[in-house]
């Protein structure tokens, strides 16, 4: 059984995604203007030209006269000749479509060079974006087992098939000593192949785009350590609302506290200050430190100004009650 975590970096790129499709916007507005223009237009006119020639037309028809005469046939040779100037004429055509097609290529794209370096530069910031958990299935274990390489056997096997080719036999004939030892060694190679044990083989990709934007997620793996000795994958199990960091390929919680930073090894979030050993320990924010009483840091909801936060109960009070 294995799990994947769907996740989604929507909530995270919101301002990258509208300014691509501006990018997007204002570069098909430059290319359709560049397709519009006289020299876009006899560029286009001049490609079209290129699919074919007076020479090749030319030479077509003197292929076509050399059949004319049944009565006489034509020397293979003068075919050949004249099929073999076609090929080139064409190979020739197709290499002045391509030149051209890149001219064309460049002229639509001029002016779009800045556009599309920011284009590249947003769908890599929107992929290495940060995504939300939004949920987490279970699905088909991402491990099959698959037959193990035998390459080299078959290798064999098609070396022993190749010179039984070179044995002179006749099906009414009794089988040939030497082709009868040759079929015996085949045997035995199939043999060979068919004991080799199957191995594992980590299918995670495919059932990960299978169920659709999804990571494999490992149940067993906390802090970067799987807990039955296996090997850790992602650093944390993936719960939802958790982080996923394509950069770092982890799943973890998102950040308690500004100044709490992240442990590259564990991706577990870790305070400026150590918690103290023994009794119930509270995170002080606004002076990082820990203290022993119960203390709610502000939640960054705050209704109206004039409120005040109760760090004691949690909860933005008024300056007067009714």
């Amino acid at each position: 059984m294995a799990h994947y975590a769907k996740i989604s970096n929507e909530e995270f790129t919101v301002a990258q995604r509208a300014r691509l499709k501006e990018v997007r916007t204002e570069i098909d507005a430059i290319q359709r203007a560049n397709r519009e223009s006289q020299e876009y237009i006899s560029l286009k006119e001049l490609y079209g030209s290129k699919n074919t020639s007076e020479t090749l037309e030319s030479l077509k028809t003197d292929l076509n006269n050399l059949y004319v005469d049944f009565e006489n046939p034509t020397a293979e040779e003068d075919v050949t000749t004249i099929q073999t100037a076609i090929t080139q004429e064409k190979d020739s055509l197709a290499a002045e479509r391509e030149l051209v097609l890149a001219d064309m290529k460049a002229l639509e794209n001029q002016g779009t060079e800045t556009l599309v370096a920011e284009q590249e530069s947003l769908n890599t910031a929107i992929a290495n974006a940060l995504c939300r958990v939004t949920n987490v299935l279970t699905g088909v274990n991402e491990i099959k087992m698959i037959p193990g390489d035998s390459s080299a056997l078959q290798a064999e096997v098609m070396a022993l098939e190749e010179s039984k080719k070179d044995i002179p036999f006749n099906i009414e004939q009794e089988e040939p000593a030497e082709l009868k030892a040759i079929n015996q060694q085949i045997q035995a190679k199939i043999k060979e192949i068919d004991a080799i044990p199957q191995v594992a083989f980590d299918n995670s990709v495919y059932w990960e785009g299978f169920y659709g934007g999804c990571k494999r997620t490992s149940y067993n793996t906390q802090g970067g350590v799987h807990k039955y000795g296996g090997t850790p994958f992602r650093k944390n199990y993936a719960g939802v609302g958790h982080i996923y960091d394509p950069v770092r390929d982890a799943f973890y919680v998102e950040q308690p506290y500004p100044s709490w930073t992240l442990n590259e090894d564990t991706c577990y979030w870790e305070p400026p200050v150590p918690r103290p050993e023994g009794m119930e320990w509270h995170w002080k924010e606004d002076t990082t430190e820990w203290v022993d009483y119960v203390y709610f840091n502000p939640d960054n909801k705050q209704p109206h100004p004039s409120w005040t936060w109760d760090s004691t109960e949690g909860v933005w009070n008024p300056p007067t009650i009714n």
